[in-house]
């Protein structure tokens, strides 16, 4: 079972915090102030955790992809034929990358942290 933990990222500060509960009585009366990502129980090839809104790539190569991890409803399609039919798309709910070999090596511990989607505007997806 994965370990609970949270980021909190603080818009006003421009600072982020790790707590295992976010849901503070004082966060809840400034909610607006707060943006709340998850960890995602994965860690990158430095042994960084990586949370919901990590940027991750390959490597730290300019050429590299780089794309923000995300939680929500996802599928990957799975293409047939000499034409590229759909032959199935499987949908899943949890954490993801938008592409699917960054994706499996997310899974498999093969990517580095680039950045994160609050302190790195300037990197394009």
């Amino acid at each position: 079972m994965r370990e609970f933990k949270f980021r909190i990222w603080d818009k006003k500060n421009k600072s982020c915090h790790i707590k295992n509960n976010p849901y503070t009585e004082e966060s809840l009366k400034i909610k607006d102030r707060f943006i709340v990502t998850e960890f995602t129980g994965l860690k990158d090839k430095n042994g960084k955790e990586i949370f919901e809104g990590d940027i991750i790539g390959i490597n730290y190569e300019e050429t590299s992809i780089k794309l923000p991890v995300k939680f929500g409803k996802y599928s990957f399609d799975k293409f047939i034929g000499e034409c590229g039919e759909i032959s199935e798309s499987t949908e899943l709910y949890g954490f993801y990358v938008e592409n699917e070999y960054l994706y499996i090596q997310m899974l498999n511990g093969n990517v580095v942290i680039v950045g994160n989607i609050f302190n790195n505007e300037d990197i394009k997806f």
